[in-house]
C-alpha cells in the first residue's frame, strides 16, 4: 500500500481517545502464543473500521501484522497504537508499519515499565499504605485516584502517539523504501532478542563430563550464552519451513521435555 500524503483526515480526537480507552482492555485478549496481540488489535478495530469501512483486503492485511507476538507496557502500547493508526490513516506502506510496530514493542515496554510500574507503582503504594496505617481513609481514595488516572491516561497517550505519527509520515518522504527494510530489520532483532525470555531450555547441572566435572551446560554457555534455546527456535522454524505438520512437532516437543526430564537430563 503505497503512501498518499494528500490523503483527507477521517479520524477526530474522540475516536483516538475512544481507542485508548478500549486500550484498557488490552490485557484481557491476552493469548500465551502472541501475547498481548488479540487485544491489542482488537482495541484498534473500531478506529481502522473507520478508516476503511468493510473493506475485507485492508482488514485482513491489518489483522496480520497485528495479530504478531506482541508484549508491551500497556501506555506506551496506546502509544503505539496512535502512531499505527495515524499511518493507517495516511496509506503509509504496511511493511513499514509492521516493521516500525515489531521494532519499537520492546523499547517501549521498558520505558513504560520504568515509568509506570518502577517509579510510580512503588512511590504512590508508599505514600498510600503510609496515610492508611495512619488510619487515614485517604490512603485507599488516593491509590485509586493515582490510578484511575493513569488507567485514562492512556487516551493521552494515543493522542500522543497519533500526532507524532502523523508528523513521522508528512517528513519520512522519499526514505520510505530504506524506513522500511531499517524498520523490519530492527523489528526481527527485538523479536529475536526476546527469545531466552519465553523459551527456557537448559541441561541439568547434574549432567557433568566425568566426576566432579565441568557441567555440559556450561559448555553451550561458554560458546555462547542461550545457544540451545536459540537452536531450538531455529531448528523448530526450519520444521515449519519444511511444512512439517504442526501438532505433530508440538507432540514431539511434550515428549522431548518429557523424556529429558524422567532421564535428569533437562
Amino acid at each position: 500500500m503505497a503512501s498518499n500524503e494528500n490523503t483527507e483526515r477521517k479520524l477526530s480526537k474522540k475516536d483516538i481517545h475512544r481507542m485508548g480507552l478500549l486500550s484498557i482492555g488490552m490485557q484481557g485478549g491476552f493469548s500465551f502464543e502472541r501475547m498481548q496481540a488479540p487485544g491489542f488489535t482488537m482495541s484498534m478495530l473500531p478506529t481502522f473500521q473507520k478508516l476503511y469501512g468493510d473493506s475485507e483486503k485492508d482488514l485482513s492485511e491489518f489483522m496480520t501484522y497485528n495479530m504478531q507476538f506482541m508484549n508491551t507496557e500497556m501506555h506506551m502500547g496506546a502509544f503505539l497504537m496512535g502512531l499505527i493508526i495515524s499511518m493507517e490513516e495516511r496509506r503509509e506502506d504496511r511493511n513499514l508499519i509492521a516493521g516500525i510496530r515489531n521494532g519499537l514493542f520492546g523499547p517501549f515496554a521498558g520505558l513504560g515499565d520504568a515509568i509506570f510500574w518502577f517509579t510510580l507503582l512503588p512511590i504512590s503504594a508508599a505514600i498510600c499504605c503510609s496515610l492508611a496505617q495512619e488510619g487515614s481513609v485517604l490512603g485507599p481514595l488516593l491509590y485509586m485516584g493515582i490510578w484511575f488516572v493513569a488507567a485514562i491516561s492512556r487516551m493521552w497517550f494515543a493522542e500522543l502517539g497519533y500526532t507524532v505519527g502523523q508528523k513521522f509520515v508528512e517528513n519520512i518522504g522519499e526514505s520510505t523504501k530504506y524506513l522500511t527494510e531499517a524498520a523490519g530489520i530492527l523489528g526481527m532483532m527485538v523479536v529475536g532478542g526476546l527469545i531466552p525470555s519465553y523459551v527456557s531450555l537448559a541441561f541439568s547441572d547434574t549432567l557433568v563430563f566425568g566426576i566432579g566435572g565441568t557441567t555440559v551446560q556450561s559448555v553451550f554457555d561458554g560458546i555462547l550464552p542461550n545457544m540451545l534455546p536459540l537452536g531450538f527456535v531455529f531448528l523448530t522454524y526450519w520444521l515449519f519451513r519444511k511444512d512439517a505438520n504442526v501438532l505433530v512437532v508440538i507432540l514431539g516437543i511434550i515428549v522431548f521435555g518429557i523424556l529429558m526430564a524422567l532421564l535428569g537430563w533437562m
